[in-house]
């Protein structure tokens, strides 16, 4: 008997650690820009752009660079915002920014926000950006790591300066609201 309490106490352990290592993998497995790639898709459905932004492609843009890119390219295949098709856009430079719902700026290229918003004028872009401080420079949602897990805040007034409502559920999933 005493044998086969240490076989159930060992395969109960095994399992344990079989649980801890498939779960460390499982979290592993979603990576910042999967889970950026989750979120500005999700912020597309809870955020209202002008009625002349309401037809044609739904475009996301990133500027440079970033392996948000791919996640988006890959996350947002054949999903739509509304009735809009999703259409990922890289661009080089600021300049290169047209007709843009969303706009995607990489930690390297934060120190560009005076140049993209200038360049970006009265257009309907809501920009997003993962450097802390971007808020202040005119980014509408900024991705921050708080104790291991991602998370954004935001500044509704940098979206309604561009004629873009944030839903308040926004608000309250934010980390912090300026």
């Amino acid at each position: 008997m005493h044998s086969k309490m240490k076989m159930g106490i060992m395969k109960r352990l095994a399992c344990f650690f079989a649980l801890i290592l498939a779960l460390s993998a499982l979290r592993g497995q979603t990576s910042i820009p999967n889970a950026q790639a989750m979120f500005i898709y999700n912020f597309s459905r809870l955020i209202e752009w002008p009625s002349n932004y309401k037809s044609g492609p739904f475009v996301i843009g990133v500027l440079g660079a970033s392996t948000t890119l791919t996640e988006l390219q890959n996350y947002t295949t054949n999903k739509t915002v509304g009735s809009q098709q999703i259409m990922i856009k890289k661009f080089e430079s600021a300049a290169e920014i047209g007709v843009c719902h969303i706009l995607f700026v990489p930690f390297a290229k934060t120190k560009m926000l005076p140049e993209i918003i200038q360049a970006l004028g009265s257009k309907s872009t809501l920009i997003i950006s993962e450097k802390s401080g971007a808020i202040d420079l005119g980014s509408s949602i900024n991705f921050i790591v708080v104790a291991d897990k991602l998370k954004f805040e935001i500044k509704p007034s940098n979206a309604s300066a561009k004629s873009i409502n944030m839903s308040s559920k926004l608000s309250e999933m934010a980390y912090k609201t300026y």
